[in-house]
């Protein structure tokens, strides 16, 4: 889990975490950005006197940013401590209370599959409660943001040489502020994004399904380490799938890329939701690739 200085997000968060059963079968580690704008003791206290008390919590002594907040963290879990899977969650995603049930039994099912590269169980359905009721073990192909996902570290070691290259090239002796955001775009993700795509062979989403995260002329994209993230997969043919029914709710409506007039702007003041808190996990899964009328459940661009 990553925090930095949204106490009130933090809290609702990690609340929700402690209503997951299944989150006391895991290692929890918090990560904690500095600087002065950090709220790193009061974090510190809220794991202390949560259920969690002896999560593994790394502050750092200045401010990183979360580009290189969040490419450390999976570093540390995947390269040193060599973890097989983790889910990375950030302060802004209140969990309903089977969401990591939910997403590490989606990994288990899709191990199967090669091309699967993360899983989340958010999603912006616009559906009546009703309809979402028969579509509660559905999977989609997704290009939405990054919410607390499911990545495995044999996933990671493929594509991790493009974000670290990111990472050393552009966030290293830069503020992730003020990142070089022309430079980003026009000379390292254009180069990613014109490159012949890797094919997996034993694929779970299917042509109709796929959409690239990012046009050929990357015009005003993102460059955050999570774009970056979905540049890499999508190079080496991984697609990334989420419930078609959200288990959580998105609450970031003020954060480094977020204000009330992009979270309208993105859709977040209409998510739709049921009684998500209380979905059970499905007993098995199914990849939606139609919707009602027969369309393909095509995702958007990277968003």
């Amino acid at each position: 889990m990553l925090g930095f200085n949204r106490i009130d997000y933090f809290t609702k968060v990690l609340s929700s975490l402690e209503k997951n059963k299944a989150a006391y079968d895991h290692d929890i580690f918090v990560y904690v950005d500095g600087g002065p704008n950090a709220k790193q003791e009061e974090i510190k206290q809220l794991i202390k006197a949560s259920k969690f008390s002896d999560a593994t919590i790394v502050c750092r002594v200045n401010n990183w940013g979360i580009g290189r907040h969040l490419i450390d963290a999976r570093r540390r879990l995947f390269d040193e401590l060599n973890y097989d899977r983790v889910l990375l969650l950030e302060d802004d995603l209140v969990l309903g209370e089977n969401y990591v049930e939910t997403v590490f039994k989606i990994s288990n099912w899709a191990s199967k599959y090669d091309d699967i590269g993360t899983i989340t169980a958010y999603n912006i359905n616009s559906a009546s409660i009703e309809q979402q009721l028969k579509q509660e073990n559905q999977l989609i192909a997704t290009n939405r943001h990054f919410w607390a996902y499911v990545i495995t570290k044999q996933v990671w070691d493929e594509i991790k040489h493009i974000i670290y290259a990111y990472e050393a090239r552009f966030l290293t002796k830069s503020t992730y502020t003020n990142r070089a955001h022309r430079r980003i775009r026009w000379l390292f993700m254009r180069k990613w994004i014109n490159r012949a795509r890797i094919s997996k062979e034993n694929r779970l989403v299917p042509e109709k399904c796929v959409t690239p995260p990012f046009p050929k002329i990357p015009f005003r994209i993102a460059t955050s380490q999570d774009a970056i993230t979905a540049l890499a997969l999508w190079h080496h043919g991984y697609h990334r799938i989420t419930t078609r029914v959200s288990r959580a709710e998105y609450i970031g409506i003020e954060g480094y890329s977020f204000s009330p007039e992009v979270y309208e702007s993105q859709g977040f003041h209409q998510q739709n939701l049921g009684d998500y808190a209380h979905i059970q996990t499905p007993e098995d899964f199914v990849f939606a690739d139609v919707d009602e009328q027969g369309n393909p459940l095509k995702p958007t661009e990277y968003r």
